[in-house]
């Protein structure tokens, strides 16, 4: 479907489902924020940039939630080591008030690969109303920043499209390898006993007797 007849035929709801779509997939996405400048740059007047930013947010941050559920699904395939040391993190987190707030605010109007995050998050079972509303009050903040100046985040896609996707895939890559680094540390005896120790990952399947 071409571009002006989807926004004509679904505006905002497709502008939500799309930007939804891509807050589900845990790596290697382009940022956001291109993909609702750019609807704003080319339909100046279907899309209200208030309206476009709340939109995004709700969907980015439903996205996430999503996102979550599927770290908090990848906890079938940890040992039962790893299972408490990531509990020991969620229970760390969600003893402080606001930290879960101020760090979901963080990542939400930063570079820093909020995907990875959130499926941290959903390994460490510290997803929180805080953690979701931190998220997307940043993400309005930067969506609605982003929109607004959509003269100049346009003019920098057009002119860079391929170094930003290479960067895109440098930072996902790092946020990847230090979420795996974070799964490996055994976080119980780092918070209590303060040693830095790593709990070795089981490959392959153990013999029946």
């Amino acid at each position: 479907m071409p571009l002006d007849k989807f926004v004509e035929t679904f505006g905002y709801l497709g502008v939500f489902f799309l930007v939804f779509a891509m807050n589900v997939v845990p790596a290697f996405m382009p940022p956001t924020w291109i993909v609702l400048a750019t609807f704003h740059s080319l339909y100046p007047d279907h899309f209200n940039p208030i309206l476009l930013a709340l939109t995004g947010a709700f969907a980015s941050t439903f996205g996430r939630v999503l996102l979550c559920r599927i770290g908090g699904a990848s906890r079938r395939l940890m040992g039962e080591d790893r299972k408490r040391s990531m509990d020991r993190v969620g229970r760390s987190l969600k003893s402080n008030r606001y930290g879960g707030f101020l760090l979901s605010f963080v990542f939400a109007v930063s570079p820093l690969p909020s995907n990875v995050y959130f499926l941290t998050v959903g390994m460490t079972k510290s997803q929180s109303f805080r953690v979701f509303l931190g998220f997307w009050l940043g993400r309005v903040i930067s969506y609605w920043a982003m929109i607004s100046l959509t003269h100049v985040a346009y003019e920098s896609l057009e002119g860079s499209m391929t170094s930003k996707l290479q960067t895109v895939i440098i930072i996902d890559s790092v946020g990847v390898l230090c979420m795996v680094l974070f799964a490996l540390v055994d976080w119980e005896k780092l918070l209590q006993e303060r040693r830095l120790v790593f709990i070795k990952p089981k490959l392959g399947f153990s013999k029946k007797s």
